[in-house]
């Protein structure tokens, strides 16, 4: 077989495909990308169907709460500043874990970029999925690849106009389903499609519809590879990112080089004695590949490693009988002669972060009760003086239930001696005194605490600490406690 083992290994470098003599400012041409079959094609048309039909289904899955609380499976209620994820509800107290998942979501891109490359936007990306579905679209209205050059190249027809009609009128069907099925996440979905329907949806479902279906029109049916190129700040400091051990799509330059298509000057140069690579030029990588790169070029930006070129190179290998893949998954130690190693520093820092992440958010699930308290004491004034010359300070408390059904809660002190609680508006006692107060399904009562203390035979310092309680009454209530200060005049 001709190979070539005398060209030198190209050095490792994220770099953009235009040459060094191109003009600053250039007139853009449209890609037109040849649809290639294969195992990578088959892995990326499965995540298609997963990740885009999750997107369709969630928000019309039921999920029985309980009580009062909405029974779709996932629902973002702004209006009540409530998260719902199936048996998860996210509270406007808990805001602070979004900081946590958006950490944990950008460590997780870190360290998928860190060991294969940018697979995330070559399989998971929505802008890849939803492209994917448009050139779908695309290619089974106005045919493949060649027919749309040669129609685009031509006169205006009938034909023509018929067929970028209904393409760009069914990508805006496409458009309008997902930047509707979007909506549905923040509110009922059946009651908002069936306000859709009648035309009473509220406006600001209507124009955030709206304005998504005009967004993924313009980014996956229009712009396509200039979003990935120009848009996506990803595809510039993914860079960064990577190291020699990295997961890249590459051409194997070794094999491959110098390339030549004409079997006869094959042949000649064969006979001659000087080397020949197995790449036949037959530029297939670069006719499916949907940023319009030529991998063959080295590594570069615009690259999104979605595999489509190592799809075609492994088709043309299967025809002309070529004993290896010329374009693949590689790494740059492993393209200099070495091994790939997957555990390094930066990896193990990466998923060190993610465990610590994730097993914190888990551990406050887990210690999370099903009533929560907080009480502010008044500072104004510190304290008051009342005519038996005991002391009263005041508190402004909240009380979350967390369940499903409404509940009764006794509130109690702990720490302070000869301490008497009292809450305005609230009647209610237990038989040792401690007032009662209820809590509806999923409400934050507030409530005006009067914390009275009588003086004792021993000296009572000025600062006290004193832990507030609410007890539930019902065995799926909870308890939950909070600490404050009880102020006296200086002795």
């Amino acid at each position: 077989m001709l190979y070539s083992s005398h060209v030198p290994q190209q050095p490792f470098l994220i770099e953009s495909a235009m040459p060094p003599d191109a003009p600053l400012y250039a007139r853009w041409q449209k890609i037109y990308p040849r649809y290639q079959t294969g195992f990578f094609r088959r892995l990326r048309w499965l995540a298609v169907g997963v990740l885009v039909g999750l997107y369709a289904i969630l928000p019309f899955i039921r999920w029985e709460r309980g009580g009062q609380f909405p029974t779709q499976a996932v629902l973002f209620d702004l209006p009540a500043r409530k998260f719902y994820l199936f048996s998860l509800t996210i509270w406007p107290q808990e805001f602070f874990l979004l900081v946590f998942v958006l950490i944990f979501l950008a460590v997780a891109l870190f360290f998928m970029t860190a060991i294969a490359g940018r697979v995330f936007c070559g399989y998971f990306c929505l802008q890849t999925l939803w492209t994917d579905l448009f050139l779908l679209i695309e290619r089974a209205v106005e045919g493949n690849h060649k027919q749309r050059i040669k129609r685009d190249a031509g006169p205006w027809t009938t034909d023509k106009a018929w067929r970028k009609g209904l393409k760009h009128l069914l990508w805006l069907l496409l458009a309008g389903g997902m930047g509707t099925i979007f909506t549905a996440y923040f509110n009922d979905a059946p009651t908002l499609f069936r306000a859709y329907w009648h035309g009473e949806a509220p406006f600001a479902a209507c124009f955030a519809a709206a304005l998504l279906t005009l967004i993924i029109y313009l980014f996956a049916g229009v712009a396509r590879e200039q979003v990935c190129i120009f848009i996506c700040p990803y595809a510039r400091f993914q860079g960064a990112m990577y190291d020699e051990h990295s997961l890249i799509v590459a051409y194997d330059e070794q094999a491959g080089e110098p390339r030549q298509g004409n079997r006869r000057d094959r042949l000649a140069a064969a006979e001659r004695g000087e080397p020949v690579g197995l790449c036949i030029d037959c530029r297939a990588c670069v006719t499916v590949c949907p940023t319009g790169i030529d991998i063959r070029n080295g590594p570069q930006y615009e690259c999104i490693t979605c595999a489509a070129c190592i799809d075609a190179c492994a088709s043309v290998r299967d025809r002309v009988n070529m004993p290896v893949t010329l374009i693949r998954y590689t790494a740059l130690s492993e393209m200099a002669g070495g091994r790939i190693r997957w555990f390094r520093p930066r990896i193990l820092v990466y998923s060190t972060l993610m465990v610590a992440m994730l097993v914190g958010i888990v551990a406050y699930f887990g210690v999370r009760t099903s009533v929560e308290m907080t009480v502010i004491r008044n500072r104004q004034p510190l304290f008051i003086r009342l005519s038996d010359g005991s002391i009263q300070n005041n508190y402004t408390a909240h009380i979350l239930n967390r369940t499903p059904l409404p509940q009764h809660y006794i509130l109690r002190t702990i720490g302070l001696p000869h301490a008497a609680l009292a809450v305005a508006a609230v009647a209610e006692k237990t038989a040792d005194g401690w007032p009662v107060v209820t809590v509806e399904s999923g409400e934050v009562l507030p409530l005006s605490l009067y914390l009275q203390q009588t003086t004792g035979p021993e000296p009572i310092p000025a600062q006290q600490t004193v832990r507030f309680t609410v007890t539930s009454t019902g065995q799926e209530g909870g308890q939950s406690t909070y600490d404050s200060l009880f102020i006296r005049p200086t002795p």
